[in-house]
């Protein structure tokens, strides 16, 4: 099936785009940092107290560079929402809100940088929901119904926010995942939403998924990441236009997309973290590497078919723009 014009599948068929930064790190530029361990909801809690900041951290990621920014939904949750002493229902509240703060966001820069430019649903793993740092093991003590459950619930939101421009996403980003198991589960169920949309004649999102991994293109299960995307390149149900690496260190991204460039002709995404650990207590990496990004690590990236770049905790906009008039240029040559 051929990408539909002005689609995100339809630009990474022409050359590499720019995903965006850390959000974290840009709020953190505008004085309005997430709270770290302080708040179940962590950058949501921002969104819940600042959205104005959540805005115009979007903005400043587009206007760096970014054409893909995703809105700040990876750790809201209904069981975030009430551990943070909200109602349930402000969790969806959240989700629904994030969206509509990129898309405006996406709306109000397009004068400044025209072009396309499209806004991602961040559905972040089960683990980011518990914001205890569970995204960066996985295999929870959990069962799959339990896990389906979990992840159906926000797409039911989600789903419902694609009646209305104003909160309608573009790409459904499945990101940070860290193992199979959780990878399968999500696929069954963005196929469930998505055919629930086709039928009411709703914009259907493209997908993008991404995995967090460790030395050896390996999940923190130990599970080669090639193995954990089988079954969803393996001709599921489940399309997706992109598929690679998120909040990683940069030194551990080469050998996942070579693993998955083995498996897969899709545009590949590598957006890692600048390096170093996390800390569940402080809400913050430690130890991070350099800022400045790597040529020839960048280069071999596009090499082997890294179409959708972008960077993740630690990067903020400075570093997303260096990135990115890097990228621009290794990909003209």
């Amino acid at each position: 099936m051929a990408p539909v014009p002005g689609s995100l599948a339809e630009a990474l068929g022409r050359g590499p785009v720019m995903a965006d930064g850390g959000l974290s790190t840009v709020l953190a530029e505008l004085g309005a940092a997430p709270s770290g361990g302080g708040s179940a909801l962590w950058t949501g809690e921002v969104l819940a107290t600042r959205p104005a900041a959540i805005e115009e951290a979007h903005a400043r990621m587009i206007s760096a560079g970014a054409r893909v920014v995703l809105a700040a939904g990876y750790q809201v949750s209904r069981m975030g929402a009430v551990a943070s002493g909200r109602r349930p229902e402000a969790g969806d509240e959240l989700l629904v809100e994030a969206t509509r703060r990129a898309v405006t966001a996406r709306n109000r820069m397009r004068a400044q940088r025209p072009g396309p430019a499209w806004v991602a649903a961040s559905i972040g793993p089960y683990g980011a929901a518990l914001a205890d740092g569970s995204e960066y093991r996985g295999r929870y003590a959990l069962a799959r119904s339990e896990l389906a459950e979990f992840h159906r619930g926000r797409l039911t939101v989600w789903g419902e926010a694609q009646r209305r421009p104003s909160t309608r996403a573009d790409v459904w980003w499945c990101e940070t995942l860290p193992d199979g198991i959780e990878a399968e589960v999500l696929a069954d169920e963005l196929v469930r939403a998505s055919t629930a949309l086709g039928e009411q004649g709703l914009p259907v999102p493209e997908i993008v998924v991404t995995m967090t991994v460790r030395s050896d293109g390996r999940c923190p299960t130990g599970e080669p990441v090639d193995e954990a995307l089988a079954p969803i390149l393996g001709g599921g149900a489940l399309k997706p236009i992109a598929v690679g690496v998120n909040c990683c260190a940069p030194a551990d991204v080469t050998a996942a997309l070579e693993r998955l460039a083995g498996i897969t002709r899709l545009p590949l995404v590598a957006k890692p973290n600048l390096g170093g650990a996390w800390n569940a207590a402080d809400g913050r990496f430690e130890g991070a590497g350099p800022s400045t990004p790597d040529p020839e690590r960048l280069r071999r990236w596009l090499d082997v078919g890294a179409r959708l770049i972008g960077g993740c905790c630690g990067t903020g906009t400075a570093e997303l723009a260096e990135l990115a008039d890097l990228a621009r240029l290794l990909s003209a040559h």
